[in-house]
């Protein structure tokens, strides 16, 4: 039977069939022993696990024990990987199929199945709200609801989860051509870097970078929802939401709700462009070579699984209402255009396979010092090198014209890279803006903002006894746009370029927020 992922909001009332199912689901999952791989606990701990913070947080009771070292299906999620996508999905897949179960047992339909939430809906108002039912203290029975965490600070601190406009765009990740990508400072792929099996990124030395979709806007909804609260301990981790740090993550009843919406964009990728296509190499598709994906099944045994399995949903008996393409069609070189004000050109709408495909990134421009992230504004000057300068400015201006009735081509992509990310505090996100000039407020500068950055899983990543002496994160964003903009309206200097991190936050030195380095790349067409 192939059954229907509807989007939340258009259930109707908070306590819809589809939901409250759901809340009864969830419910009789936490009432099961860790022990069973078909309990809440337990697939949670599949995402991440953390045993000091899971007994601070109350979710390992005093003589109870969390899954061991040696249990494969614990800690496997895939994050900074190629992995990252069809992991996931057959992680849904076992955890829809679960709760599927509990709810036919229940007397719920057969039909069942989980809804989506779509964020970055234009045309619905309250798209970016917490769904109400995640809110409610009771159900309608008035008993407790299991949907409903304290641990769920949002931005502000206090427990109002509104998901920002720009966090919700959807513009960077449908727009990247290519499914993987590499971590040699240029684009990291839709889909992410390619890598061996790859629990946390920062496992590896250097640390890998998040696919396209995995850092926009899926960490940063993470960030959103689950935020941190200020005050009372000197150790972040104890006032961050569950949304926030990946080995909590999947305790909060949102996070099942959030996955659907992110393994829906990823159909929506391949369906709003004939170009865009996954990857058909082999260590994706049936790999990793040195572990097994596996999941539970609702009678407790286990199921093996790969990319190759999980390409198509009908295969695995689930179906989106809606896969519509939320740009309208829109190509890069068309909304590069638009961007930078111009009429777009009639042979702009296309592009070929030859113009999708990534050449080598070459480094261009770093700043010269260790950057601090404290308070709630900081700068540094990223220094170009003449020839990238020069060479940027060439592109630029090559791809602006339309001589000879030539088709435009696009510029070189240009990308910020933020190198060993190090931090105590997962909740942060912060703006990054681009070339705004000394002194000025960067919200006047909108068309300089480079987007934002959500630290989901940096405190791990910075230990030095979690795997490569606690390298930290590495964040690469697209600027193309940005230095496309500058240099249109030769407002600054391409050779020296302030780069400044607004934090949503004031940030304080117990954040111990830092990065390394921040460089440029340049990638050719």
């Amino acid at each position: 039977m192939t059954r229907t992922r509807k989007e939340i909001w258009g259930l109707g009332e908070a306590w819809n069939d589809t939901v409250l199912w759901y809340a009864r689901g969830v419910d009789a999952l936490q009432k099961r022993p860790f022990t069973d791989r078909t309990s809440w606990r337990y697939l949670a701990a599949m995402h991440g696990f953390d045993e000091e913070i899971w007994r601070a947080f109350d979710y390992l009771p005093a003589g109870e024990n969390g899954p061991p070292e040696s249990d494969l299906l614990s800690r496997q999620c895939q994050h900074q990987t190629w992995y990252f996508l069809p992991w996931h999905r057959g992680y849904l897949a076992a955890f829809e199929a679960i709760v599927r179960d509990a709810v036919v047992k229940l007397g719920g339909p057969q039909d069942w199945a989980m809804p989506y939430w779509n964020y970055s809906d234009t045309k619905n108002p309250r798209a970016r709200e917490l769904p109400l039912a995640f809110a409610a203290d009771k159900l309608p029975d008035r008993s407790p609801n299991p949907l409903k965490v304290s641990r769920r600070y949002g931005t502000d601190g206090e427990g109002t989860v509104v998901i920002r406009d720009d966090d919700a765009l959807l513009q960077q990740a449908m727009l990247e051509p290519g499914f993987p990508g590499d971590a040699s400072g240029g684009t990291p792929g839709f889909g992410g870097p390619e890598t061996p099996f790859s629990h946390y990124g920062w496992m590896f030395d250097p640390p890998n970078p998040s696919g396209v979709l995995e850092d926009f806007p899926h960490n940063l909804i993470h960030g959103a929802i689950g935020g941190f609260r200020r005050g009372g301990n000197p150790n972040a981790w104890q006032d961050n939401g569950l949304m926030s740090m990946p080995d909590t993550a999947a305790l909060d009843p949102i996070f099942w709700i959030h996955h659907c919406n992110i393994d829906r964009l990823w159909e929506v990728w391949l369906r709003r462009d004939p170009l865009h296509k996954n990857t058909t190499e082999r260590a994706w598709l049936d790999g990793p070579v040195d572990r097994i994906f596996q999941v539970p099944r609702p009678d407790g045994t286990l199921a093996n699984y790969t990319a190759r399995q999980m390409l198509k949903t009908e295969d695995i008996d689930y179906i989106y209402e809606n896969v519509s393409d939320p740009l309208g069609g829109e190509t890069r070189l068309a909304a590069r255009f638009r961007n930078l004000g111009l009429a777009v050109p009639a042979r702009a709408a296309g592009r070929t396979m030859e113009e999708t495909m990534a050449r080598a990134a070459e480094l261009i421009g770093a700043n010269a010092a260790l950057v601090r992230l404290e308070g709630r504004s900081i700068v540094t000057q990223v220094t170009m090198s003449e020839a990238g300068a020069t060479n940027l400015a060439a592109s630029f201006s090559a791809s602006r014209s339309l001589a000879a009735g030539a088709p435009p081509k696009e510029p070189d992509r240009v990308f910020l890279n933020l190198e060993n990310i190090r931090g105590a505090n997962d909740g942060v996100i912060f703006d990054v803006y681009v070339g705004v000039p000394a002194g000025a407020d960067p919200k006047n500068h909108p068309d300089r903002r480079a987007g934002a950055v959500a630290l989901f899983g940096v405190s791990k990543a910075s230990r030095a006894q979690h795997g490569h002496g606690g390298n930290g994160l590495v964040k690469v964003m697209e600027i193309t746009h940005v230095i496309d903009s500058l240099h249109a309206g030769q407002a600054v200097d391409l050779r020296n370029l302030n780069v400044q991190f607004v934090p949503r936050q004031e940030l304080l030195p117990s954040d111990a927020i830092s990065i390394d380095r921040v460089s440029v790349y340049r990638q050719g067409q």
